[in-house]
């Protein structure tokens, strides 16, 4: 049954359907086709901002790191200051130190007389009142008590001035380092609070990323039911369709074999009918043909009658034909004469007319001058008018014979051939 489902061919219905369906197949894919270019778009957009993001991330967690290296080379830079500034102080003392052993020596000892020496004679009044005022009990008192009033107030002085200079620089000393801690605590504390807010910020972006792809995937899972539905349906529905299919192509077969059947009567009774109309159609061209030859052989008979008629009128038309050429030969000569006659006449007549006129002239010059007319004026006027009227009938004449002329070569085009 299928191989004859096969061999059966495709009606014009089933290819407008399947035509049909076709085209909505491809606009489904074409709309399908756009809507995965713009999501694609959309999320390369969604992509090249969250990379630009990590990008400018990654840039303030180096410049977080830089601006951490930076502020403890700061440090660092401070701890030298202070150690610098606490060997300047160191060796301050030092020299206050030597200076007091240098006084202690020279004292010890007697000054030359010629000696130039760089230390003062007198005492700062500031030296003085500090060993006036320094009063204390104790053995430092008293080893100082042993020696030189002078000795023992310079001594005194500079020991001090180191101590205060000692206090002053481990006071500074102290109040950097209090700043410096105050200031690296804070660092810290900015520090943490940023750590603290960028862990914050990526906890929150992490949490809506997940927030999104949970969303996401849920959106895919629900589509994924729908098209499975939609896949069920279609199978369930294509099923159908199938089998209405079949069953349409089961009744198309049986139709088909009653068809068949008819067609083969059909034709027993084309055939049949066929061959009884060659038969009449055989009888009448015998009879078409018979009356065909009779009618040919009549219009043959008046093809020899009417051509011997032709024959008959060609001839005498040939005959016309000759008798005119030859009247039109004689009519052209005698043409052809007349007009040399008439242009010699022409001619002379011109020339007699110019030769009388001059005469005439002369003579009615001289009949004015001398007298009056007498008989042979007269007669050779009256010759010249006669001469004129000659030569106006010759003209007359002429044009009557180109007339005549003209009318023998009409009647000549008129005649058939």
């Amino acid at each position: 049954m299928d191989a004859e489902l096969r061999k059966l061919p495709l009606s014009e219905d089933l290819l407008l359907y399947y035509r049909q369906r076709l085209e909505r197949c491809e606009e489904e894919y074409a709309a399908a086709t756009a809507q995965i270019d713009s999501i694609r778009i959309s999320h390369e957009d969604v992509h090249r901002t969250q990379w630009e993001a990590h990008k400018r991330a990654s840039e303030v967690a180096e410049l977080q790191d830089r601006l951490s290296a930076a502020q403890v080379a700061l440090f660092e830079e401070k701890k030298n200051v202070l150690r610098l500034l606490a060997e300047a102080d160191e060796l301050k003392v030092q020299e206050l130190k030597d200076r007091k052993k240098i006084r202690y020596l020279l004292n010890l000892g007697l000054k030359p007389e010629n000696e130039t020496t760089y230390f003062r004679d007198k005492l700062d009044r500031r030296i003085v009142k500090v060993a006036r005022d320094d009063t204390g009990d104790g053995p430092e008192h008293d080893a100082l008590n042993s020696l030189t009033p002078d000795a023992d107030l310079e001594i005194l002085s500079d020991e001090v001035e180191g101590l205060k200079l000692t206090v002053s620089s481990l006071r500074a000393q102290l109040a950097d380092q209090a700043r410096n801690h105050e200031a690296t605590v804070a660092g810290l504390l900015r520090d943490r609070a940023a750590a603290a807010d960028a862990e914050r910020a990526r906890r929150e972006h992490e949490a809506e990323q997940i927030g999104q792809l949970q969303d996401k995937v849920a959106k895919l899972r629900a589509l994924c039911r729908e098209n499975i539905r939609e896949l069920l349906h279609t199978k369930k529905s294509a099923q159908a369709h199938e089998r209405s299919l079949i069953e349409d192509k089961s009744s198309l077969l049986s139709q088909l074999h009653d068809t068949t059947a008819q067609l083969e009567a059909e034709k027993i009774r084309a055939d049949s009918a066929e061959k009884e109309s060659e038969r009449r159609i055989l009888r009448k061209h015998d009879a078409l043909a018979a009356e065909l030859r009779q009618q040919l052989g009549k219009y043959e008979r008046e093809l020899h009658v009417t051509k011997t008629k032709y024959e008959g009128v060609e001839k005498t038309h040939a005959k016309k034909t000759g008798a005119l050429e030859a009247k039109l030969a004689s009519v052209t000569a005698s043409y052809g004469t007349l007009k040399r006659r008439r242009d010699l006449e022409i001619e002379g007549f011109t020339t007699d007319i110019a030769t009388l006129r001059r005469q005439l002239k002369l003579l009615e010059r001289g009949i004015l001058k001398y007298a009056p007319l007498e008989d042979r004026e007269l007669v050779l006027l009256k010759i010249a008018k006669e001469t004129g009227d000659r030569v106006v009938r010759m003209s007359s004449d002429l044009h009557g014979l180109k007339a005549k002329v003209y009318s023998a070569d009409r009647e000549l085009h008129k005649v058939p051939f």
